[in-house]
Order: C-alpha cells, then sequence, then structure tokens
C-alpha cells in the first residue's frame, strides 16, 4: 500500500539521458573537493546554520575508492590528489596499534578506536594499493585488520568496540566484507576463516520476512535504509569475494521486500523500517536510497532480474531531485542532503559526506549498467543521529 503518496512510474528502459547523469557526478565530485579541511581530512557535513563540520576519519577512508573511480571516469585529476591527501591524512592520525578512533577529528573528548570505523577506513587504504601498487598501502590495511581481527571473541563478534550498543550490530558486515578482501590480498586463510564465521553469525540474525535483528544503531529503535543497507551490503560484498552463492541467497528475502516497497513508494523509500517492516513514511533517508540502489544494481546483474534495473532508477532519481546544482553556497550546491524534506529525522538539516559518497557510487554503478558492465558500486557510518 502507498498509503496516500503518489508513486513515481516504474517505466521499463526509462533512464536519465547520457547528458544528465555526467552533470550531477561532476557537481558531486566539485562538492567533495569542497569538503577537505584545512588540516586534512573530508567534513562529516555541511550545515546551512553551521558550515562545515570538522573532518570525520571513517568517512574520509571510505571516499578514497569513489574519489578514484571518479577519476577514472574522466574527472579532474584533482579528485586523484585529494584521494592520495586523504591517505596520507589518515596514516598519519592512526593509533599505534593499527585502528583508528570513532568520532570526528580533532576530538573535543578522547576517543576510543572503533571498530566500525576502522573497517571503513580500510576500504580507502585497498583501493590505494591498488590504484599505486605500493605496499605500504595494504600494509596499514593489514596492521588494522589484525587489530579488529584481535578484538573477536570466542563467539565470533566483538564486544565493548561497537557504537552505542554492547553487542556487535548487524550491519557490522560491512566491516567483515572489507576484513575478508584485507585476509585474501594478503594471503591470510586463518584471517579469511575469522571473518567468514562473523559473518555468517550474523547472517543467522534474518528473520523469516527478510528483517535483520540489530540492524539499526539501538535495540528496539526503527532502523533507517542507510543501516539496514549497510547490513544487505556487507552480506552481499562478503558471498561475492568468498564465491558462496548460498550466501548471497541469505539476503534474497531483505532485496525482495526492499523491492516491494520501492515499487509502492515510486523511489520515495520511507525512511526507516522496524522488524515488522512497519514504515517511516515522513522521509526520505536519501543515503539509504542511493544504497540500495547500489544493492539493486548488483542483485540485477546476478539474476538478471530488470525489475532491480528499474527500482534502482526511480531511487536516483529522487536522489537527483534533492541535489541542488545552482545554489550560492558552496556546501550545498551539489552536496546531497541527510534527508528529503531537509527537515527528516536521518541528519537532520545537513549535508552528509557519505550522501555524497554513496550518490556518486550509485550513479557510476547505474551508468556502467547501461554500457554493459557489471554493477558492483564504488564500496559501501558510524556516529550518525
Amino acid at each position: 500500500m502507498n498509503r496516500g503518496r503518489t508513486a513515481l512510474p516504474l517505466v521499463k528502459g526509462d533512464r536519465p539521458s547520457s547528458a544528465v547523469v555526467p552533470v550531477h557526478l561532476r557537481a558531486v565530485g566539485q562538492w567533495l573537493l569542497r569538503s577537505e579541511r584545512r588540516g586534512g581530512g573530508s567534513s562529516a557535513f555541511y550545515s546551512p546554520l553551521l558550515g562545515w563540520a570538522r573532518a570525520y576519519p571513517e568517512t574520509t577512508g571510505y571516499l578514497i575508492p569513489t574519489l578514484l573511480a571518479l577519476r577514472t571516469r574522466g574527472g579532474e585529476p584533482a579528485l586523484e590528489a585529494l584521494a592520495l591527501r586523504s591517505g596520507a591524512w589518515l596514516k598519519s592520525i592512526r593509533n599505534p596499534h593499527g585502528a583508528w578512533n570513532a568520532g570526528l577529528h580533532p576530538p573535543f573528548l578522547r576517543r576510543r578506536a572503533s571498530v566500525f570505523n576502522t573497517g571503513q577506513v580500510l576500504k580507502g587504504m585497498m583501493a590505494l594499493w591498488r590504484w599505486t601498487g605500493e605496499e605500504e598501502w595494504l600494509d596499514c590495511a593489514r596492521q588494522g585488520a589484525e587489530w579488529a581481527w584481535s578484538g573477536l571473541v570466542p563467539g565470533g563478534l566483538w564486544r565493548g568496540r561497537d557504537y552505542r550498543v554492547r553487542g556487535t550490530p548487524s550491519y557490522y558486515t560491512e566491516v567483515l566484507s572489507t576484513l575478508i578482501d584485507v585476509a585474501q590480498q594478503s594471503g591470510d586463510g586463518e584471517g579469511v576463516a575469522l571473518s567468514r564465521r562473523a559473518l555468517v553469525r550474523l547472517t543467522s540474525r534474518i528473520r523469516e520476512n527478510g528483517a535483520v535483528e540489530g540492524w539499526g544503531f539501538g535495540r528496539g529503535e526503527q532502523a533507517f535504509t542507510h543501516t539496514i543497507a549497510y547490513t544487505i551490503s556487507g552480506i552481499q560484498e562478503g558471498a561475492r569475494l568468498l564465491d558462496d552463492p548460498e550466501l548471497q541467497e541469505v539476503v534474497a528475502p531483505t532485496i525482495r521486500r526492499l523491492l516491494h516497497e520501492v515499487e509502492a513508494s515510486g523511489g520515495r523509500l520511507p525512511g526507516a523500517f522496524d522488524l515488522e517492516w512497519r514504515p517511516d513514511h515522513r522521509f526520505v533517508c536519501l543515503t539509504g536510497n542511493a544504497q540500495v540502489a547500489l544493492i539493486f544494481l548488483r542483485e540485477a546483474a546476478r539474476t538478471g532480474d530488470r525489475r532491480l534495473l528499474d527500482a534502482a532508477t526511480v531511487l536516483l532519481q529522487v536522489v537527483r531531485s534533492a541535489q541542488s546544482l545552482d545554489s550560492r553556497r558552496p556546501g550545498i550546491r551539489g552536496g546531497i542532503p541527510g534527508s528529503l524534506p531537509l527537515t527528516g529525522s536521518y541528519m537532520r538539516f545537513r549535508y552528509p559526506n557519505w550522501a555524497a559518497k554513496f550518490t556518486a557510487d550509485a550513479l557510476l554503478a547505474h551508468s556502467a549498467c547501461g554500457e554493459g558492465d557489471s554493477p558492483e558500486g564504488a564500496g559501501p557510518g558510524e556516529d550518525r543521529e
């Protein structure tokens, strides 16, 4: 049921023209360039009231593969230069044991090392290793991964290194897929086994209706589509790296349910759901829209289901409609709001850098799909509100 909302038509073959997507991608790339802070790192978000926030190590880390992907697709050299500067900055602020702290930088209060933030930064280290061929980046990723593996308890998950909850949230699948990548590229069979065991443990939380226990920031809360998508994407990517079709099928019911919700809402996917799939229609989590589009594109490539491609198209239409291409404010022009409307519950009145990141990833993957390539996306925070 659409609950009184006017759905956008899901028209097969209805794709944005070849001139549209590059304009939006260039605007995102320029916004990301402007987000760099004087001391290093990308600002966590832009606030129309307060301006640019401090740098966010976690999202700066996983912006790196996006910057390099934009550069590969015809973006300006400044994107590559920013990716390299971001990597150097991240190396300069990591802890002696190889991990990164939670929160923004510089911190106002003492911060502890974070499993999730470290896992997300490792995406950037791996992207720089693949881009440059320089072993220092793989060594850096390896050190961070070893710290993360050292915190796994006998049951296979983490305790005491998590965000807002004592147990490991289900969206830490996103970390585990990266740890699998690091282990495979390092030739570490034990690391692969540890990460796979933890990933399978989290998949045991999937209910018959496709919802996943612990997929939100707190127990008993509705989960934003942002963390719902993290949970699914981590399993998708982990299964791909492990070449495990059975693991891919584990999240198929969840993807089918999201497809139903997208088709019912015409791309204005409700911003949050509870474990019974009761929606919050008051806002759209635009980051989640872009992430779910990526999930659909990967699944469409795997299954050949055209409905998923059509659904990804309308999800991205909604995201693009929220991007200002001509604002006089540099922090708004090219950025992506946290919510639609701007007053929505997710990152209210802010333009987070990870919304820009996932929008670029999804637009790149969608464009590649139109060119006949297999869409994998450019990659996949914590401390979210």
